[in-house]
């Protein structure tokens, strides 16, 4: 099972490529604010679950299981970001990282209620 720590690296892992094309150790510490050990932990946890693939000094990858988990995750954040700025009108920091705690305790239920509403035009 993922905790929210790994759901965090995995998302971390899909923007960074994204953005930069691959992911790095290095790029995943800085992106989470973390230590390179710490994330050298991280990952090989999400490799021995079949989630990323990596060999030492190379780029993280992640695989298709990983990948369904990390966009599923990276678009539960941004939608939720976005109905606490839009809709409720809290500052971006704060639905940024508000969203990112709520992300992994939502319920499919309420989470499928606050899309529907973000994608309704006001």
């Amino acid at each position: 099972m993922l905790t929210p720590t790994l759901e965090d690296y995995l998302e971390a892992i899909v923007i960074l490529e994204k953005e930069k094309g691959k992911a790095r150790i290095k790029d995943i510490g800085n992106y989470l604010k973390v230590k390179n050990p710490t994330v050298v932990s991280a990952v090989n946890s999400l490799v021995e679950n079949g989630y990323v693939r990596h060999k030492r000094y190379s780029y993280v990858e992640l695989t298709k299981k990983g990948r369904d988990i990390a966009e599923a995750v990276h678009k539960k954040h941004t939608t939720i970001t976005k109905f606490l700025k839009d809709l409720l009108k809290v500052d971006d920091i704060t639905a940024k990282e508000d969203a990112c705690k709520i992300e992994h305790i939502i319920s499919q239920k309420t989470y499928k209620k606050i899309a529907s509403a973000v994608e309704k035009p006001l």
